[in-house]
This record gives C-alpha cells, structure tokens and sequence, in this order.
C-alpha cells in the first residue's frame, strides 16, 4: 500500500514561504479531512533549546573582539563577544536563533568565532518529524559555501539534502547545478551565497523544490525526503575582501565570521496522516508556547510514537499510513468477545483475498479458533446460548475410557458429516450415550484400550448359556453349578471332566474308605523361607552335643541338627545380616528335654517346669542404628508372660517377642534350633494406611492367615495369595529378589525354588544351596557324598553348626 505523507499542509505552508516574518508562527491549517490528518506545523526549534548545538561560539573561553564590515567607516566599529553566560547581554549564544530578540526586545543572533570556517549547527530531535523548509536570516556575510544534510536514524547515517555556494564547479565540482529530475536528487544552489548583502541576506530551503514535477506525493521516496530525526545545516567556507590573503595578522580576521539572525525549521510531527495534534512526552518539562511537540495522539486506532502501529485489538488489517480519502484506520479483531489479544497473520489475509488477517490470541471460555468461534476439544457447542456467551460452550459428558480420543465429543452439529453437538463417539466394542459400558460379550472397560472392552474369555462347556457370557467389570465368568475359573475352564475341587452338561463337571466320587483323599495335593519342602533372616549363634559353656534317634516326624530344624544347652548356660547370638531397618518378631526355636511336657491342656502355656529366659540388652542393634534403648540392663523374662505368641509343633515349643535383647540365658536345659527374625509386617509400606490397596493385603493376612504360615518351621503349600505377599515383603525387605547361588557341584540345577530359595540336591547333598553332605556321608563332589565306610544303625548323633 502506499505511504503518503502530509503534503498537502506542506503545499498550503510552502505558498507562504514568504512571510519569514510570521515563520515561527505555528499554522494554524491543520485537522482530518476525508481521510489523512495534519497535525500543526511551526519552528522545530522552539522549545528545543538543550537539543541544539554548535561546533563554534565566539568568547565561550573569554571576551572576543570582533568588526562589522558594514561599521568599517563608523567611529564604533569593533565589539565584545562574551559568551561565557547566556544571561551576558554581549553573549551569542546558539540560542539566540530561536527567536528574532531577546526577552527585553534587544536583537540577538548566534556568532562563531572569528577566522573559523568549518562550523556546523545541528538539532537532535526526539523523534520522527515531518520537515519542510529551512530559513536562516545572517547578521553578516552569508557562508560562500555551506549544505544541509539529514538523518532519519537518530543520527547514524546522514544525507545531503542541498548544496550552496557562490562557485560551485570550484567549491563542489561533483555536484550538479542543474534542477534536478528526481526530488531526491542533490544539486548545488548559488542563489544564496553571493557577498552581497553584507547583512541582512536570507537562505531559504524548501525540501520539495517547487521546480521539481513530483509523479506522486504519496510515494515512500517523498515519505523518506520529508522524515527526519537530526537535522545539520554545515558552513564550509567564509566571504572576505581579500585582504586575509595579504596580512596574516589575528585583527584583520575579526571581521570574518559567520553571525545569523534567526533560523526557522519549519516542520510537523510526524504521525503517517493518524494525528491531527501532537503532545509533550510523559516527563518532559513545562512545554513552551509555540512548541511543535512530538508524541502523535493517535487516532484510527493507531499507537506508537508516530502512530506507526495498531492497537492491541486492532489488528485485522495491516497497518498502513492515511491517504488523502482513506484513513486506512485499523480493524477491530472479531474474537466473539472470548478474547481481548489479536495478532496479525499475513498468510491469513492474503487467504482472504485482502479482506481480515486478524488472528484471535488467548481465547477463553472454552473456544478456540481465529475468532474464537469454535468449541475446545472436549468441549460442544451450547445450542441454546449466544456464541458470544461465556456458556456457549459446555464439556462432554463423554466417558474418556470408552470414547475414542480420550472422551472428545462432536464439537457442532452438521447434518452433511453425522455430527450432532455433544454426541459421543465410542470405541469398537462400548457402547451407551455416553460410552460407558461394554457391548455384550466384552469386559475390562479400559482407557488404554484401543477397542474399549476385552472380548470374554469363556469356555463355552461351562458357563451358563441363557445370559450374558462374563461380567462386564471383572470379566468373571458365570460358570456352572461344579465350575470355577474366571474363564469357567476348570472343575471344583473334587469335580472332573468339563463338559456340556447342565451341572459342566462331575464329582470324583471317591471311596472315602479306599482313598486317602478326594483330591490330589502336592507337597513341597521350600527349606529356609524367603522371608526369613538367617542368623549366627554361638554356644556358651556348658553345652554338649547330643545325640537323638530319628522320630519319624517331619524335620523341624535347619542344618544336621542342635545341641542341649543345660540350665544356667547361654546362647550368644551375632546378627549381621538384616537387610531392611525396622521392628522384628523374633523366633526361638527349641525343643525341651525328652520327658519333659512343654505345653498344658489347652496348648497355651508352658507348664511350671518350662525354662526363664535372662536377656541382656547391653549392645542392641536394630538395622544401621543403635537404639536409644540399649543400655547395660537384664531382664528376666518368665515364659508364661502373656506377651509370648505360642505354636506348637511335634516336638518342638515356638515363642516370639517383640522386643530384641541379647545374650540369651537360659534357666532350663533345652535343645535350641533355629532363631528367626520376622519383620512386622503392618509396619512396612503397602500394609499400613487407610488406602484400598493396603486394607486389601491386611485383609489377606488375615483371612488367608498368612502370618501364621509363615511362622511354621514346616512351611506347608502357601495359598496363592500368601505366596504372593511373601515375595512382596521379601521384595521391600531384601530390595528385591535375591540369587539363588545353588552350588556348582552339589545342585542339579542352577534354578532354586521361587519361595524360600531352596536348591535341587545331588544325592546325598543337603542345605539351601546344596553345599553340605548329609550327615553320615563324605566327600563332597560333583556327583553329591557318599557313604562313610561304616554305617551306623540305631540313634544318629547330630554335631551342632553354625548358620
């Protein structure tokens, strides 16, 4: 688009160019017309007097003698310039130029010094203003040479506007002096550098050259002549009589010197035809009549300093300058009032065929899109609000698990693609307005599913057939009377052969007298359980190995066996291995002395003859830390103390305490077999706490008695569920799964059992990891122990080891 400028103000001043008098008068022309506005044009340099400067200024340092021509044949011909204070009234301050006299009425004009050629006066102004012409009214000679030059940059590059002088070929030989074609064309002048007058005489620069045809006043090269930010005016060369060529004395170039009147910068400011006046900037000092200030107050919904912008919200066509019949005023954004930002988008409006470019920014109330007239994903349209309400849209009520996209629903309605507003879309196998349920046949409604729902997994000889095949939540399905299985493919306990028939399996039916059993169980001996701390101790004086023949019952302790520990000895335990800091259940476990009845009636107490136990608690150490408890105390602790948790197995009397004290004193003989240490288990994270998950495994614990399971030094088939927890606890205790480490040697496998890391033996071999003969047997090898040469028959003596 084209960049006009104020032209048609500068036309109006430059037909009255000739009243210099009435020059620094502001014109009063100026407002809208049609289109472009015109601010108020006058003297640049009122109101600018600390902008203004000048290389040379006579008796700055002190007192200046100086001659006027003129005044040669006058008694009084010679003065003082004293410039050292502007209020001095012999002072020819730069200033001076701003106006024609003083306060007090007085002629006042700037001066250089004498013999100086090379002067230059310059004004920096504040911002962008529109420049016109340039009348300057000498005291004395005017220069011989002299050119104004431009910025249009705050001063970082200059051009020249017009060359003058009395001789150009000789003073500026690469200039021309012919009219120029083009308007930014340089030229020198010599219509303005003559001798004559010796005071009084008059330069005057006008920017567009009435001589010069100007194809388009509108044109960005008219734009850019007229524009400045600095303005130079440079004087290079001085008139003289000739003499200075002949005497070189200082006196005769007292009376050559470059002296001006008043200079007149006629110009506006500058605001691309959006302005019809202009301000003073925000802080400036009290501002001066007459002054042309420089902050355009913009209008047509323009900012910036010379309302070269658009407003925030106005940016749905492209800034451009006024036109003499078109204002090119900036377009209001249509956001739908979900937004107050807007940018313009130049791919947009040329889409539009040059019609709105405006791009809404930051839309709100739910809405997107350039005019924010569309609803956000999740989101539909309101049919029954206003699109420029704050409700005109409203969330899905889509169920993001059953719905394709997370739970986007049909933004509008729109018959032509099946759309309806809010409508939700679901996933191959959900169904339900708002995609929420399982088709029949499928279960698990899952957000990471991409169909939705699982297809059921039944076997159709058990389920039921006049209903729905699973659950639509769990995937169960509804077996038949003898199933069971969430797939309905296996047989009660005691039921066999799946099938087709009503009842789906048949009972076993075994003879009760002929059968040991009605079911088939498998027994498994895990040795040493996973959860479990194995531990060292040591036997105190009087203590002996004992021998004992075999029962027949099952095995209840670790290693080939125990010791009797008489009654005042001790048991001296060295713990150094527990993985995990925390409150420990601690498990003696011990057999009492043949003849001797640990346990009444009722099971629950040791009888009278039962042993006290005396710990010492002097260097107690639970995991890493010393507990604040350990201090150099004993306890006698009497074993039917109500605190003790009592199992009973064959042979074998088991008690466990909270508290860990040590050494052991016993005050009974018995034969100790094992101490265990067992972690609380509600103490450990994932089992206390009102979480579901954690109210779920302690209701496990309990119902499937796990704990009691896992006390048992004959640990049976642990239940499914205990299992599990078990390696859960082992997990958070040991930090995750420890090795199996059968040996190489003694094992037939390198894979242990999964609970309790009990490795597969070569015969004759025993211990967790198959790295023992057993007793009886010798030579430990690849191909397990051997028999020792003579075998023994009768009872079997057990040595005691450390474990």
């Amino acid at each position: 688009l084209p960049h006009p400028t104020n032209l048609l103000s500068s036309s109006v001043l430059l037909c009255r160019i000739a009243d210099v008098q009435g020059a620094e008068e502001p014109d009063l022309y100026h407002g809208c017309l049609e289109g472009s506005c015109y601010p108020a044009t006058g003297n640049l340099l009122i109101g600018r007097t600390q902008n203004l400067s000048t290389t040379s200024t006579c008796g700055l340092e002190e007192p200046q003698e100086y001659c006027i021509v003129s005044h040669l044949q006058d008694s009084e011909k010679c003065f003082i310039c004293d410039s050292r204070s502007a209020s001095f009234r012999e002072s020819h301050h730069i200033e001076n130029v701003i106006y024609l006299t003083g306060q007090d009425g007085e002629q006042t004009w700037w001066q250089s010094e004498n013999g100086v050629e090379q002067v230059s006066i310059r004004l920096d102004l504040e911002a962008e203003f529109h420049f016109t012409h340039l009348i300057m009214k000498f005291k004395t000679f005017r220069p011989a040479a002299m050119l104004i030059e431009r910025s249009s940059d705050f001063g970082q590059s200059w051009k020249v506007y017009r060359y003058f002088a009395f001789n150009c070929s000789k003073l500026f030989p690469a200039v021309p002096t012919q009219i120029p074609t083009h308007v930014n064309q340089a030229m020198c002048d010599e219509r303005y550098s003559e001798i004559e007058p010796s005071s009084y005489g008059e330069v005057i620069f006008k920017v567009l050259d009435p001589a010069v045809k100007v194809e388009d006043p509108y044109s960005q090269e008219i734009q850019d002549l007229l524009r400045v930010t600095n303005l130079r005016v440079n004087f290079t060369k001085l008139h003289t009589l000739g003499d200075n060529l002949l005497d070189s004395r200082y006196q005769v170039l007292q009376k050559y010197y470059y002296a001006v009147y008043e200079m007149v910068l006629r110009g506006s400011c500058f605001c691309y035809g959006h302005a019809s006046e202009c301000a003073p900037f925000t802080g400036s000092a009290t501002p001066v009549e007459g002054m042309i200030h420089g902050q355009c107050v913009c209008k047509h919904h323009t900012k910036g300093l010379n309302c070269e912008f658009c407003k925030n919200f106005y940016q749905d066509l492209p800034w451009s300058p006024a036109e003499v019949h078109d204002p090119h005023a900036c377009k209001e954004c249509n956001c739908n009032e979900h937004s107050h930002r807007c940018h313009f988008d130049i791919a947009v409006y040329l889409a539009t065929g040059n019609s709105s470019g405006g791009v809404c920014d930051e839309c709100q109330h739910n809405t997107m899109g350039r005019h924010c007239q569309s609803c956000k994903p999740f989101f539909y349209r309101n049919p029954l609000a206003d699109i420029r309400a704050k409700t005109a849209c409203v969330p899905c009520d889509c169920d993001p698990a059953g719905s394709s996209d997370g739970g986007v629903c049909d933004s509008h309605t729109d018959t032509t693609l099946g759309m309806i507003a809010g409508q939700c879309r679901c996933k191959e196998n959900v169904k339900g307005v708002r995609c929420d349920s399982c088709k029949g046949g499928f279960y698990s409604l899952s957000l990471n599913d991409p169909l939705g729902c699982q297809p059921c997994r039944c076997d159709p000889r058990g389920i039921i057939t006049d209903s729905s095949p699973c659950d639509q939540i769990t995937g169960d399905c509804y077996c038949k009377r003898f199933v069971t299985g969430q797939s309905c493919d296996q047989c009660l306990p005691e039921y066999w052969g799946l099938s087709y028939d009503v009842a789906g399996c048949r009972s076993c039916a075994c003879d009760f007298g002929g059968a040991y059993d009605n079911s088939k169980k498998h027994w498994k001996d895990y040795g040493t359980m996973f959860l479990l701390l194995t531990l060292h101790f040591y036997l105190q004086p009087d203590v002996e190995v004992v021998q004992r023949e075999h029962t027949g019952h099952m095995i209840t302790w670790t290693g080939p066996g125990f010791a009797r520990v008489r009654d005042g000895a001790g048991l001296s335990f060295h713990i150094d291995n527990i993985p995990y800091p925390m409150e420990y259940v601690i498990l003696f476990r011990y057999e009492p002395e043949v003849g001797r009845n640990c346990w009444r009636e009722d099971g629950w107490a040791f009888d009278r003859q039962s042993p006290d136990l005396i710990f010492s608690t002097s260097s107690l150490r639970m995991g890493s830390s010393t507990s604040p408890k350990a201090r150099k105390t004993k306890h006698l602790v009497p074993v039917t103390s109500p605190d003790w948790i009592w199992q009973h197995y064959p042979g074998t009397c088991i008690f466990a305490f909270i508290r860990v004290v040590f050494p052991l004193k016993i005050s009974s003989s018995l034969y100790p077999t094992q101490l265990v240490l067992l972690p609380h288990v509600t103490e450990l994270p994932g089992f206390h706490g009102d979480d579901p998950a954690s109210v779920e495994r302690r209701e496990a614990l309990e119902h499937y008695t796990c704990l009691e399971l896992f006390r048992m030094a004959t640990m049976p088939d642990l239940p499914e569920a205990c299992a599990h927890l078990l390696c859960s606890i082992s997990s958070l205790i040991h930090d995750g799964a420890l090795p199996c480490q059968c040996d190489l040697q003694g094992s037939t496998s390198s894979v242990c059992h999964k609970l309790g890391g009990q490795c597969q033996c070569k015969p004759n071999v025993m211990g967790r990891q198959c790295d023992q003969c057993i007793p009886g047997t010798y030579g430990f090898g690849p191909y397990g122990c051997s028999f020792c040469l003579s075998r023994w028959s009768g009872p079997v003596a057990f040595m005691v080891w450390r474990q």
